[in-house]
């Protein structure tokens, strides 16, 4: 798509783009955690993440795409719950 037919442009663009980097960032630090621990890292003290670690994470996931979605994309509330309500 050329870049004058966009539907979001200039700063709100950039804004949305660097909140999706920053929640792949999150989502890809979650799977690296959740990677089995070696020999090496439980002899070094690692330990595997709790269960209330990975909620901590997911939530903060969930929490970015709908501040992404109600700010800077300004969908309403009903609109989003509907979207929701459309992939549950």
């Amino acid at each position: 798509m050329p870049a004058d037919n966009r539907v979001v442009q200039g700063d709100v663009l950039q804004d949305i783009l660097q909140e999706l980097a920053e929640i792949s960032s999150l989502a890809f630090s979650l799977k690296e955690e959740m990677s089995p621990l070696s020999q090496e890292d439980l002899q070094a003290g690692a330990e595997p993440l709790l269960q209330s670690q990975i909620q901590a994470y997911l939530d903060e996931i969930q929490t970015r795409i709908t501040v992404l979605a109600l700010g800077n994309l300004q969908a309403t509330r009903d609109e989003w719950y509907a979207a929701n309500d459309g992939v549950q």
